[in-house]
């Protein structure tokens, strides 16, 4: 009976413990799956990025040379133009305008007076002409007479005089006739219409080649001097106006490597900065914050090919590779955590996760270059949830599969 009594005691503290076992087993806790990427040494470069417009590096704005009757334009935007050879505009004598009543009426009185001071001149001419055939038979009269002893010398010298003075009145008169018929001409201009327009015409040919950006002045009409008629752009020398943040254009200087990308060709544009103006300037951001900015022009260096279809004004993105390091060591951007105010990683560790402070370079939408903290080859936990915790045990999800 004792025996018994014993075996089923046995039997059951094997039971308990069959039980604590399964139930230690289902309750126990177990690793974690994560996700696990491995540090590798590579190439990275630090960049700034902003978004601009393309534009021509020269702009040419043709002016009117002289004022006139502008003719409608024969370009339109887009037209490509060579330089010396294509006319981009023409321009005509202005016509005169109407007359009202009086001013003909006193335009016509004008004629007449012109007339009649002509017919005068004319009548004096014509009597000097008549008063030097007289005196010239005068002087020879007087001469004749001299010669043989009948006239006196001062007799002679008064003729001469005569004759000399009836020349001279004659040419003053035959001017005056010149002038008379000059101030009718005037006056008869006066009289002139808009059906009297001049024919003169006057073309201004582009000053270089490129494609036509702007017209200012298209449609006919009248223009005076210096007015802007059209914008020619040259197109080999298209470069990118980036809107940069101030923080980043300050480390931006001429001749650094940059790109565009994200304006609609295959492949990003190679560039390099060109300028960085001095000035900055606030813009408006689409949050309602204020910012400072600056504007960086990126000279496209690539082939014309390389960029074709792009046109001024177009929108585009530019890069400028602040810093390269052709060997460094990087870490996936999402095995970053923020812990004490800067950075750190989980690192796998005998499977568990620990936590290991670093310091960090170079950040890319992918990629963070690691200082110091890691070494090539450790594995990192990628997008840690907020299970992870420093010493928790992991495991990499593709080994539970």
């Amino acid at each position: 009976m004792a025996r018994k009594s014993q075996i089923r005691w046995l039997l059951i503290a094997l039971l308990a413990l069959a039980t604590a076992g399964l139930l230690a087993f289902l309750f126990a806790p177990r690793p974690l799956a994560v996700d696990v990427a491995v540090a590798t040494r590579g190439p990275i470069a630090e960049t700034a990025a902003d978004q601009g417009q393309a534009r021509v590096r020269q702009a040419y704005v043709v002016s009117a040379p002289v004022a006139g009757r502008l003719e409608r334009l024969p370009l339109e935007v887009g037209d490509t133009v060579v330089a010396g050879r294509t006319i981009v505009a023409r321009l005509r004598p202005t016509p005169p305008a109407f007359l009202d009543p009086r001013a003909r009426a006193q335009a016509e009185a004008a004629i007449a007076a012109a007339n009649s001071a002509q017919a005068a001149a004319e009548a004096q001419a014509q009597r000097l002409k008549a008063e030097v055939v007289r005196s010239a038979a005068d002087l020879d009269r007087t001469t004749t007479l001299w010669r043989k002893g009948f006239a006196a010398q001062a007799a002679l010298d008064n003729a001469r005089a005569a004759a000399d003075a009836a020349r001279s009145a004659l040419v003053a008169a035959e001017a005056d006739v010149r002038a008379r018929r000059a101030d009718v001409v005037a006056a008869r201009s006066a009289l002139t219409g808009p059906e009297a327009a001049g024919a003169g015409l006057v073309t201004v040919t582009s000053p270089a080649g490129g494609v036509v950006v702007r017209l200012d002045q298209q449609s006919e009409r009248a223009v005076a001097a210096g007015a802007p008629l059209i914008e020619i752009g040259d197109t080999h020398g298209l470069e990118a106006q980036i809107e940069f943040l101030s923080q980043d254009a300050v480390r931006m200087r001429q001749g650094q490597r940059a790109e565009i990308y994200d304006w609609g060709g295959a492949r990003p544009i190679p560039a390099e900065v060109r300028l960085v103006e001095p000035q900055g300037y606030t813009k408006i951001s689409a949050l309602g914050v204020e910012e400072q900015r600056a504007l960086v022009m990126l000279q496209f260096t690539g082939p014309p090919s390389s960029w074709a279809g792009l046109a001024p004004g177009y929108r585009v993105w530019g890069r400028v590779f602040l810093r390269e390091t052709p060997s460094a060591l990087l870490a996936p951007l999402g095995a970053l955590v923020r812990d004490n105010g800067g950075w750190a990683v989980f690192r796998l560790e005998d499977g568990r996760a620990r936590l290991r402070p670093v310091q960090v370079g170079a950040i890319t939408d992918r990629q963070a270059e690691i200082l110091s903290g890691l070494a090539a080859g450790d594995r990192l936990v990628v997008f840690p949830s907020d299970k992870v915790r420093d010493g928790v045990r992991v495991r990499p999800r593709a080994e539970g599969r």
